[in-house]
């Protein structure tokens, strides 16, 4: 009965160690890691931390026409509806690389701040399926995120993304993997500098 016990509590264990985080590359300032999820969806975490502005990475990121120039690998992005001054509807392209195809998503963003620590979250939700389908392009699916917004001391802020999908379509999951994680390790890795540009005081935003 005993030696059945640890065998189960051992298996346990395993299950545990498998969801664990796993780091894929660091610079010592930006860091990404990932696992998989039980249906083996490759889920991603990153994080940095960069002297700005935290209403600063909003205005970036309502800068649609300019996504291109900061985000790997994405060819443009459009605001399709704003129900209200926090929430964003947002169709984003994605270019193609051999030998992935075209791809595109259509998320929701919400975002709120706490105002004792000012954090600010952001929560993003899939709404492809309430689009028709794009020619030329193969919808993601299961599209999660969230973003946190964290101030620290000395004016910097620090900023981690968590999140998933599934990039459908008929891909080894081995290169969605590499080329999912490749572009989030450079498009963290630039964020402190595209961030230069964009250092303004975000109306609704309480800076720390």
């Amino acid at each position: 009965m005993r030696a059945l016990l640890w065998s189960v509590l051992l298996s346990f264990v395993v299950v545990a160690q498998a969801a664990d985080w796993q780091e894929y590359k660091t610079d010592g300032v930006t860091t990404v890691e990932y696992r998989h999820s039980e249906s083996s969806l490759l889920q991603l975490r990153a994080t940095t931390k960069v002297p700005s502005l935290t209403g600063a990475f909003l205005h970036l990121l309502e800068d649609t026409e300019s996504i291109s120039s900061w985000a790997q690998n994405t060819e443009k992005a459009v605001l399709l509806a704003q129900p209200d001054s926090q929430t964003h509807v947002v169709h984003t392209y994605f270019t193609a690389i051999w030998p992935v195809s075209k791809r595109d998503m259509i998320t929701q963003s919400s975002w709120q701040q706490d105002p004792t620590s000012g954090v600010l979250t952001m929560t993003v939700s899939d709404m492809g399926q309430h689009f028709p389908p794009e020619q030329g392009y193969v919808r993601m699916q299961q599209v999660q995120g969230s973003w946190t917004l964290t101030p620290l001391e000395n004016g910097l802020l620090q900023i981690q993304y968590q999140g998933q999908a599934d990039p459908a379509g008929k891909l080894p999951q081995f290169i969605a993997d590499k080329v999912a994680l490749k572009a989030l390790f450079k498009t963290f890795s630039g964020l402190e500098k595209v961030l230069l540009d964009y250092q303004q005081p975000y109306a609704t935003v309480l800076e720390q």
